[in-house]
């Protein structure tokens, strides 16, 4: 089969924007001052997580299928998905005090400390934004998620550190995102700029 369209090959990165409040006000707010589109409200710098090495999209489906019985056989007649979790495992190499209190679960206890794993999982809003050189640029809204480490952080005097972390998609059935209640992609016209 030929291709449809080279246009549709993608090259480029992605921006993460997290608040610590589900499905946060300015998520699918538009900034008039900035031509920056649907949810340009939302990414501010106070909500940039940094640079993002990294990322994939891993959506975790399981199905249950249904079988009738015809004739000594069985014949699959159904097949429903029963359990869905979308996980977006990331790796950032931009050590801000952020960043380090969220890889640590920490609280703060001044301006430069904070107390290791006595902070639970911050619930929040977020939204990946894939700026693209080449291909279609997106932007994914997410209503309700948690971000947490997920693995080890990487010193070295040769590289530049890098800690892994993962958002994790919550179920959020509430207002406006009843009908999308793990958020919505939209391709949009961001650029890299």
């Amino acid at each position: 089969m030929a291709t449809i369209s080279t246009s549709n090959y993608n090259i480029g990165g992605i921006d993460l924007y997290f608040n610590a409040s589900p499905a946060h006000s300015s998520l699918l707010a538009t900034d008039p001052s900035v031509a920056s589109g649907l949810g340009g409200a939302f990414r501010t710098s106070g909500n940039s997580i940094g640079n993002v090495v990294s990322a994939e999209i891993s959506p975790d489906v399981t199905y249950v299928e249904h079988f009738v019985a015809d004739c000594g056989k069985k014949k699959k007649d159904k097949t429903v998905a029963q359990l869905v979790n979308v996980s977006i495992p990331i790796v950032t190499d931009e050590m801000n005090y952020n960043n380090l209190k969220r890889f640590f679960m920490a609280s703060y206890l001044g301006s430069t400390k904070m107390a290791v794993a006595e902070e639970p999982l911050t619930e929040g809003a977020a939204q990946f934004v894939f700026k693209t050189d080449v291909g279609i640029d997106m932007v994914y809204f997410i209503p309700k998620c948690t971000l947490r480490s997920d693995g080890a952080l990487t010193t070295s005097a040769d590289d530049w550190w890098t800690a892994p972390m993962v958002l994790d998609v919550l179920y959020y059935n509430t207002s406006h995102w009843s009908s999308k209640p793990y958020g919505m992609v939209l391709a949009s016209t961001i650029g890299c700029t």
